[in-house]
């Protein structure tokens, strides 16, 4: 390590230093001039700066911490909401298994109960209850068949009219051209009875200037007379056919009428229309007179807006049936379609080939539902229709 050496001043370095030492001379002389200059004014007036609203910033900054508080107040009654339902789910699964477990318990412990005898007529009973729902099932999809085949042969009936209206309308352009054509001839004939007529006044008048030669003039006289009468004959006839055409036009517009009418008929409206009723479901299966004749006065208030109206058919409906269990509900279904085939025949579409009005329906149970005995009828009506009131 070397030892320090002081750096030896020179000449230059003392002019440094001096100007240095008149540098801070003068600026303490400007600083004491600007003191002595300032002594006895007024300080300057200070610039007002903005005093800012704190309300507005507070009442903002409150708003939108209210904000969020209430987002966080939905979201947890959210949670607390989808907690709640899920807790309720899981109850009542938790329920319907602790009851089907207590059943199953009670079901096996019956069974322990029995005697061998009782355990046979139980699963008999079971195979019977079983084999009466698999019929029940096949019942209903044979009538589901039978309606889907009613469907189509409500399709092609329809078809069937829409070809014989379009057929009716082109005989009866024919038939106008026909009496147009009819009517012409006439006309013609007409115009040549009219000249012959006057054929004939000439004739007679010149017959009476020349007396002496009446026989030929009579001779003309005759022939123009008969053939006059053979005009008129012709135009008779002709007038005859006119009107026979005429009549026939209008026996066509009035069977064009006719079809559109039960095309209107026969047309079914896309759109349904519903209507309840609540009978005594074991009056109606039992047989009771009195429960029957209700139900029809049910049906009657029911569908008397399309009795009393215009054009109404009943094309289809679904008739569902609220009962204890499904073969019950099935069989009032039917009852009441049996109630409406037998009851209101004038709202059954009428059939082309001139046999007895069927009801188009399909018979549907509700097991397990309240009330008991409340029928729902879900109609399609005609497309025509115009139900009163």
């Amino acid at each position: 390590m070397q030892p320090y050496k002081r750096k030896r001043r020179t000449r230059n370095d003392m002019f440094v230093l001096g100007g240095w030492l008149f540098a801070d001379l003068l600026l303490g002389l400007a600083m004491l001039f600007a003191v002595a200059n300032t002594v006895g004014q007024e300080p300057p007036t200070p610039t007002p700066t903005s005093t800012p609203n704190e309300l507005e910033t507070a009442e903002a900054n409150f708003s939108r911490a209210a904000a969020q508080n209430r987002q966080t107040v939905e979201a947890l009654e959210d949670e607390v909401a989808q907690a709640d339902t899920a807790a309720q789910q899981t109850q009542a699964a938790a329920d319907e298994q602790s009851a089907q477990a207590t059943e199953m318990a009670n079901e096996a412990a019956t069974r322990e109960a029995m005697t061998a005898d009782e355990r046979a007529t139980s699963d008999a009973q079971a195979t019977e209850s079983a084999t009466s729902a698999e019929a029940t099932i096949a019942a209903l999809a044979t009538e589901r068949a039978s309606t889907d085949s009613s469907v189509a042969d409500l399709n092609s009936n329809l078809a069937t009219s829409v070809a014989q209206a379009t057929e009716i309308a082109n005989t009866i352009n024919t038939q106008a051209t026909e009496q147009a054509s009819l009517q012409a001839s006439a006309t013609e004939s007409a115009n040549v009875v009219n000249t012959q007529a006057t054929e004939q006044a000439a004739l007679q008048a010149s017959a009476t200037e020349s007396a002496n030669a009446g026989v030929n003039t009579q001779a003309t006289i005759t022939a123009s007379q008969n053939s006059l009468a053979t005009s008129q004959a012709q135009s008779a006839a002709a007038q005859a056919t006119a009107e026979a055409a005429g009549a026939q036009i209008s026996n066509a517009n009035a069977t064009s009428v006719a079809l559109d009418q039960q095309l209107q008929l026969n047309s079914l409206n896309p759109v349904s229309v519903s209507a309840t009723i609540q009978v005594d479901l074991n009056g109606v299966l039992g047989g009771d007179q009195g429960a029957i004749n209700n139900a029809r006065q049910e049906l009657s208030t029911a569908l008397a807006p399309y009795i009393r109206g215009e054009n109404c058919r009943i094309g289809f409906v679904n008739i569902s049936s609220r009962a204890p269990d499904v073969g019950p509900g099935v069989d009032l279904s039917d009852a009441i379609a049996r109630l409406i085939q037998s009851s209101f025949q004038q709202l059954l579409p009428e059939p082309t080939d001139g046999s007895e009005p069927q009801l188009a329906s399909e018979s549907i149970a509700l097991p397990g539902t309240d009330p008991a005995g409340e029928v729902q009828l879900q109609l399609f009506l005609s497309a025509g229709c115009q139900p009163a009131g």
